[in-house]
């Protein structure tokens, strides 16, 4: 008796084909994708040109944002996203006889600001500042503080820098605290001002926050080797986020930069928490808000050496471990000393004058 066809199988490797057939754009080179998209800029910039008095960074980038989350040409992936947003800038430029700006396209509508804290960064300032002058950002507020060197003399250079100055060193903490405070942007960055970051690394981090996202911190966790061999404050950092119940974080923290958080972060968090970050971090947890680690930028090699942060012990490690211990008291104090752990190892009974 001759077999029935195995015609499962067959319906089954069909549908598998199908669901694995390569979208348009996946099917397009890169160069046929670039030389698509210039055109296509091209065409946004008959239909929607720039009118005098008009940001063309901010216009240009709100256009990119209607052009890239219409799906026109299916999705654009992300090693593909910075050519094909070149493309399109170069299209619209060349199109409105504008030169190409130095400009990187973000995949958001939202406004962007930046808070920079920057303390004798002569040196580095401008390198930082430069790089967010490539983002459509609303905002920028650097905050200065204990400077002996020509730090405000450079920041005053950048166009859309807003700088408070205070002769006082009051520490990088306390100038996030202050910053956040004065933005007024839908998502906000914080940077150090010695520590310069390429523009195309922050992508990730708007990104993070357009989709969604309420924080997205620095993963800096692959740059700090096994558990074992790691200093006092990677241990604690990894700690206090196991014991919040979110080990994916490892040791990702808000003490890091960069890191992002939307409004509704900070008006949840307040300003005010964030001269503490891992206690605003622990709040952030607490409430329910969306933490993520969207990108792994090195600061952990970039970050200079000085009198501050050399040695096995340190006024900065003391300073990192102390908050996050501080984060801890406070974890304690609302939830219990088991912080809601439950007791597995020990049968308690109970007696007539308390408990073992």
């Amino acid at each position: 008796m001759k077999q029935r066809p195995k015609v499962r199988t067959v319906i089954g490797v069909r549908r598998m084909r199908r669901s694995i057939r390569p979208t348009r754009t996946m099917a397009m080179s890169l160069l046929a994708l670039r030389r698509r998209v210039h055109a296509i800029g091209t065409r946004y910039a008959t239909d929607h040109p720039l009118i005098e008095g008009m940001d063309p960074r901010a216009y240009i980038s709100s256009l990119w944002y209607c052009f890239y989350t219409s799906r026109e040409i299916g999705t654009i992936s992300t090693g593909q996203y910075l050519p094909v947003s070149r493309a399109f800038l170069e299209g619209y430029s060349t199109k409105m006889g504008i030169p190409v700006p130095n400009l990187v396209l973000v995949p958001t509508r939202q406004s962007i600001g930046a808070v920079i804290t920057v303390s004798n960064e002569e040196k580095t300032i401008a390198r930082v500042l430069n790089a967010l002058e490539r983002l459509p950002i609303k905002e920028i507020i650097v905050v200065i503080n204990g400077s002996t060197d020509n730090s405000v003399h450079i920041a005053k250079q950048c166009p859309h820098a807003t700088i408070v100055h205070y002769p006082n060193l009051v520490g990088h903490d306390v100038g996030r605290s202050i910053g956040a405070k004065l933005t007024s942007a839908d998502m906000v960055l914080f940077l150090d001002g010695d520590i310069p970051v390429q523009t195309e690394e922050l992508l990730p981090f708007i990104r993070a926050i357009d989709q969604g996202w309420d924080i997205g911190l620095n993963n800096i966790s692959p740059y700090l080797g096994h558990f074992t061999h790691r200093d006092g404050v990677s241990m604690v950092k990894q700690f206090v986020n196991r014991v919040q119940g979110r080990p994916e974080l490892n040791a990702n923290s808000m003490t890091a930069i960069p890191h992002m958080l939307s409004r509704k972060a900070l008006e949840i968090i307040g300003s005010a928490a964030l001269m503490v970050p891992p206690k605003a971090q622990a709040k952030a947890i607490r409430y329910g808000l969306r933490i993520c680690a969207p990108a792994s930028i090195d600061v952990v090699t970039a970050n200079k050496p000085t009198r501050l942060n050399t040695g096995t012990t340190n006024p900065v490690s003391n300073l990192i471990v102390g908050d996050h211990l501080e984060a801890l008291h406070m974890l304690l104090h609302e939830h219990g000393r088991r912080l809601e752990f439950r007791d597995v190892l020990r049968t308690r009974t109970a007696l007539a004058g308390g408990s073992i």
